[in-house]
């Protein structure tokens, strides 16, 4: 007999093809106590973070760092493209994407040049990997929201070439 034990605000991700019936994407199995007394606001920021996912249908992306993934829950907001000339003949297309994401999620990370999200669009089934870029335009990869710590907003970008 195997026991697991997940201990208060920790988490545990199986990858693909281990037990719970994980097979195509990673599961993350996580206890997390809410309603605590004196925790009003914090409780409020995450219930609001549990209906924004309820609403949104529970969209998880895996999120990766070199060989370290983790998967998280994620609120997406519209995308928005772009497209201009690039070289001689040639076009690219840049389409930014912004994701509500729980902090909880990235155990301690916190977004970085060069993280991945891969994201598959339910509605389109087509998966895509944006890249975290800073840019002469922003050099900002995430927004916190609220003051709890509960959820923040990440920016991500996919590049096209035509």
């Amino acid at each position: 007999m195997q026991e697991l034990i997940v201990h208060l605000n920790e988490s545990i991700v199986l990858e693909p093809g281990e037990a719970l019936g994980a097979e195509e994407m990673s599961l993350r199995l996580l206890c997390k106590q809410m309603n605590l007394p004196g925790h009003t606001f914090d409780n409020a920021e995450t219930m609001q973070w549990e209906t924004l996912k309820k609403a949104t249908g529970n969209q998880t992306a895996i999120y990766r760092r070199g060989d370290e993934t983790r998967l998280v829950s994620i609120v997406p907001e519209s995308p928005n493209a772009d497209s201009f000339g690039f070289a001689e003949g040639s076009r690219l297309t840049t389409t930014s994407r912004v994701f509500k994401i729980g902090k909880t999620d990235l155990l301690g990370w916190l977004p970085k040049d060069g993280d991945t999200l891969t994201y598959r669009d339910p509605r389109t089934n087509h998966e895509t990997t944006y890249t975290f870029r800073k840019t002469p335009a922003s050099d900002t990869l995430f927004q916190d929201i609220g003051v709890h710590g509960v959820m923040m907003r990440i920016f991500v970008m996919d590049y096209r070439g035509q």
